[in-house]
């Protein structure tokens, strides 16, 4: 009979970042906010996304903006972040904010704290993701990540994190949601 070895719990530094609000994917009311949740639990990461949702619910999210975040670990210096979000260009872009233009109501609700499906089939019309989704292509991801922690796997369990709390950021301003992608809400509503 051969003996498991036991691990040492190890738990990161006390950073006192941001927390998350809403702690269980239950509570969330929104089908945004499911859809995101969803997107990043797709990709087959169990433990890895238990352990993220951890560092999310207890403040090691230090500092995060849409494109980068620093997240405290185990190690004193606190990992740094890179998110990447595909953002289309040129006509598939003009086409994607004429749409929008055009329907002044998916707009306003938008700035009301709705988001209209429809504003989901503009983005997949186009070729992209609205939501943080896999591989589109051979070598091509709708959003990528990358961060100086030691882990081998991406996306590690700090760029989830990372993830996860824009993804509470997304739950109660699903604009946020364009600005990922590259569109601004000023230029929507002149």
């Amino acid at each position: 009979m051969s003996k498991k070895k036991k691990y040492a719990l190890r738990h990161p530094l006390y950073a006192g970042g941001v927390r998350l609000q809403e702690t269980r994917a239950s509570s969330i009311r929104n089908w945004w906010a499911k859809r995101w949740n969803e997107s990043i639990a797709s990709k087959d990461l169990a433990g890895r996304a238990a352990r993220a949702h951890n560092y999310a619910m207890t403040g090691q999210v230090v500092e995060i903006s849409p494109e980068r975040a620093v997240v405290q670990g185990l190690r004193k210096e606190p990992y740094r972040v890179k998110l990447v979000f595909r953002k289309p260009e040129g006509e598939a872009r003009a086409r994607i904010v004429a749409a929008l233009k055009a329907e002044p109501m998916m707009v306003s609700r938008l700035l009301s704290g709705d988001l209209p499906t429809e504003v989901e089939g503009l983005f997949k019309a186009e070729g992209f993701d609205l939501f943080p989704g896999g591989k589109l292509g051979e070598d091509v991801y709708d959003v990528t990540t990358s961060c100086t922690c030691p882990d081998y796997a991406n996306p590690c369990k700090h760029s989830l994190a990372a993830l996860i709390v824009l993804g509470e950021e997304v739950a109660w301003r699903p604009w946020r949601l364009l600005e990922f992608r590259g569109i601004s809400m000023e230029e929507l509503i002149v």
